[in-house]
């Protein structure tokens, strides 16, 4: 037991302080100016785009650009939740009365208010998105086709038009367990008919299962007009969701003092008739599968299995720590789930 409590010491000491989110965005009169953060972006996150292929890919993005229909496709508006892009992993909700999706005959949106043409573009012609009566909006991740199984991915982006404000535009995003991992506000530039993106990707095993969206200062109707700034929506590009349920890990994220020992807890509930066949950890980026392979106590209880591996005081250095544990099942899908941990010294 000595042996193994030094490797842990070892091994966690040496890891270092994950990294901060890579940031892709910017902001312009026109595509053009955003065209390369995006592109950047969309190759960070990898390819291919997954469109409405259902079930979880081994890779690649979904991408959605609310043109279906094109050009001669008339407005529609949506309740919420929103389920018409569950084939592509997302539902839409807003504390709103539901969404709208421009178009005919009256595109960007003038049929809201008539001057909304003169301050809206579009990045993917011809069609952009909005929430009705407010200005905050949230996509939540489930497995593709299935939105009873909670997802969870490794980037989102979004692209905007007419941002104004410095502050009025933003994105916050969710863990699985709920925690707010990181939240930026998207660029701004002055003028109408401009279009602004922001992407963020997570590459130290950070994952994402809700992203909340304030868009603007004031939600669609009013005239744009001194401290007000209105702003739509246009194409999402996300990482390809996985399966978050059924694979918790305890300690869940938050705050662990670096002198306390705990037991680092994997808790794996199985559909019927599935068996484990593989999977991996990750450590802040780096993989840790072997190590913790040879520290795991295998349990049961529940009705599932549990991993529990003794932890000793001061094994984790101060700062950040993100944990990633992916499964691989014999039915061919995958878990995957995250905590990050503050440590305090």
């Amino acid at each position: 037991m000595k042996t193994l409590v030094f490797a842990v010491v070892a091994l966690l000491t040496a890891s270092p302080v994950m990294a901060g989110p890579v940031v892709r965005e910017a902001a312009g009169a026109n595509a053009a100016a955003i065209q390369a953060a995006v592109d950047q972006f969309r190759a960070d996150l990898g390819g291919p785009n997954n469109g409405n292929t259902a079930g979880s890919q081994p890779g690649g993005r979904r991408e959605i650009n609310w043109d279906g229909g094109g050009a001669t496709a008339p407005s529609a508006v949506f309740p919420t939740p929103m389920p018409t892009f569950q084939a592509r992993g997302a539902t839409f909700v807003t504390p709103g009365s539901g969404f709208s999706i421009s178009g005919q005959p009256t595109p960007e949106f003038a049929e809201l208010n008539g001057t909304y043409p003169d301050l809206f573009t579009s990045f993917s012609s011809p069609r952009i998105f909005t929430a009705l009566n407010s200005n905050v909006s949230e996509t939540v991740f489930h497995v593709p086709g299935d939105p009873a199984i909670p997802a969870a991915v490794t980037g989102f982006g979004a692209v905007f038009t007419d941002v104004d404000g410095e502050f009025s535009t933003k994105m916050e995003f969710y863990a699985p367990d709920g925690t707010l991992i990181y939240e930026q506000f998207v660029p701004w530039v002055a003028g109408n008919d401009t279009l602004s993106f922001l992407g963020v990707s997570f590459d130290a095993g950070e994952l994402v299962a809700k992203v909340r969206i304030v868009s603007g200062n004031a939600a669609p109707g009013p005239d744009e007009a001194g401290s007000l700034d209105l702003v739509m929506m246009d194409d999402f590009i996300y990482g390809e969701p996985v399966a978050t349920q059924g694979l918790t890990i305890t300690p869940e994220s938050g705050r662990i003092f670096r002198t306390g020992a705990f037991d680092l807890v994997l808790g794996v509930q199985l559909p019927a008739g599935a068996g484990l066949t593989g999977g991996r950890v990750w450590l802040d980026g780096d993989d840790v599968t072997a190590f913790l392979l040879s520290c795991f106590q295998t349990g049961s209880g529940g009705g599932g299995q549990t991993f529990r591996c003794p932890v000793p005081g001061g094994a984790l250095a101060g700062g950040d720590h993100t944990l990633q544990v992916e499964l691989n099942l014999s039915d061919q899908t995958r878990r995957r789930n995250a905590v990050r941990w503050t440590v305090i010294p």
